[in-house]
């Protein structure tokens, strides 16, 4: 019974490959860059007055 488990599992098949490395992800582009950030908030903020 126990080989029957280990079969329907799938141990001890050829057809299992286990991957040597793992496959690198991209990575995400931002939206906003930190030098888009500056010129946003500048943009957007409210203008200070000075004394």
């Amino acid at each position: 019974m126990e080989q029957e488990i280990k079969n329907a599992i799938g141990f001890n098949s050829p057809e299992l490959v286990i991957e040597s490395f793992p496959k690198p992800e991209p990575e995400p582009k931002p939206t906003v860059t930190v030098y888009d950030f500056g010129r946003l908030l500048t943009e957007n903020e409210p203008s200070v007055k000075k004394k």
